[in-house]
């Protein structure tokens, strides 16, 4: 059961769109996935509540540092995600600190990249404290862009300088990003996952859905990966 942080400091990173696209999407390929939702805006919480979609996704709320654990030792599904508050606090750090893996998305500005600056020195923090019980213990992550222009699309000079940066600084991140789409808006808009948005009017939704499947693949391929180095006998 990999625990996945979805977490940037700066608010509008994308960390909500990005837990809910991909928690709905493992669920809708068979996958058991629960999101808990720390954000104190609870917008997957008001999504599932207030919402007509039939997804097999849990949601729970409320969660808060005090009760994390006792919530993360109560799973049993195949992927658990927390979307994080948009802020340094406790709660995150702790979440940090008890996940097998972070992704922090980050928008193609200065300022994203700043704030995901602080998002990675949070990782690696937690790592070192970590690692003051258990030598071996490393949590990994993975910088998301988001909001890039669809492919084939010109991409702005900020983000290929942005992007030549964090190469530069071997930060790693994924080979997919999650384009600027009206259907990743639409669903929380709707209250619905991108594949039920069906007849609603919302962009290039064949194109959104790619993208998609695309993240959850490397997404897949990278938990994976981690497994094997973790456990390279088994």
């Amino acid at each position: 059961m990999p625990v996945i942080a979805v977490s940037n400091p700066k608010g509008g990173a994308g960390k909500s769109t990005t837990t809910l696209l991909l928690a709905t999407y493992l669920a809708q390929s068979g996958a058991s996935v629960c999101v808990l939702d720390a954000d104190p805006n609870q917008p997957i919480i008001d999504w599932k509540l207030n919402g007509d979609s039939k997804t097999s996704l849990s949601v729970i709320g409320g969660v808060k540092e005090s009760n994390l654990m006792e919530i993360l030792d109560a799973q049993n599904d195949q992927f658990v995600f927390i979307d994080l508050e948009g802020t340094a606090s406790v709660l995150v750090s702790r979440s940090i600190a008890m996940s097998d893996f972070v992704i922090i998305p980050v928008q193609a500005s200065a300022v994203d990249v700043r704030q995901a600056g602080k998002a990675i020195r949070a990782v690696r923090d937690e790592e070192k404290v970590a690692q003051r019980s258990n030598l071996t213990r490393k949590i990994p992550f993975r910088v998301l862009m988001t909001r890039t222009p669809a492919p084939g699309a010109p991409v702005s000079s900020v983000q290929r300088q942005l992007e030549a940066e964090l190469i530069a600084a071997g930060v790693p991140r994924f080979r997919t990003s999650l384009a600027e789409r009206l259907a990743f808006k639409a669903i929380f808009v709707e209250r619905l996952t991108l594949s039920e948005l069906g007849e609603h009017k919302v962009g290039n939704l064949e194109a959104a859905y790619q993208n998609i499947h695309d993240l959850v693949e490397e997404l897949v391929e990278t938990l994976h990966a981690i497994e094997r180095e973790r456990y390279p006998n088994e």
